[in-house]
């Protein structure tokens, strides 16, 4: 799903203290077994390593699409790791505002999935999708 339109527009950028907490909890959220196991949250210089590195499961490629498509919040961040900057804009903007050449991560303000465009989509590794483990816990 390579996208070539350019990034969200600035209206919709996320800075300072808010940048800051959102990509706390990001990381703590979806990322807290690799640092169990590496005493880090990023692997190998980039978070979504902890998937295709095995320290997290993650559905991936068609599956990792398919989910991501299921999911309909109408309100998602979007951010981009090699450029570390953060959107938080409209579904139909963070879909169609992402570069395929770098790793971004979509999530909704709920941090109950996050679905992650790795700049390596083209060799065959990503995308990845996975759920809140700790939601999913405390709903069922």
């Amino acid at each position: 799903m390579p996208q070539t339109h350019d990034y969200p527009p600035d209206e919709f950028l996320v800075e300072g203290r808010a940048f800051r907490e959102t990509l706390k909890k990001l990381t703590r959220t979806f990322f807290a077994d690799v640092q169990q196991q590496t005493g880090s949250y990023c692997y190998r210089g980039f978070l979504w390593h902890a998937f295709s590195y095995g320290y997290q499961s993650a559905l991936e490629r068609t599956d990792a699409l398919s989910a991501f498509e299921n999911c309909d919040e109408d309100e998602l961040y979007v951010h981009d790791e090699q450029l570390d900057m953060l959107w938080l804009c409209p579904r139909s903007i963070a879909i169609s505002g992402t570069n395929a050449c770098n790793d971004t991560y979509i999530f909704p303000t709920t941090y109950d999935w996050l679905y992650i465009m790795t700049h390596e989509y083209a060799h065959g590794i990503g995308p990845f999708f996975v759920r809140n483990s700790s939601r999913r816990q405390g709903s069922e």
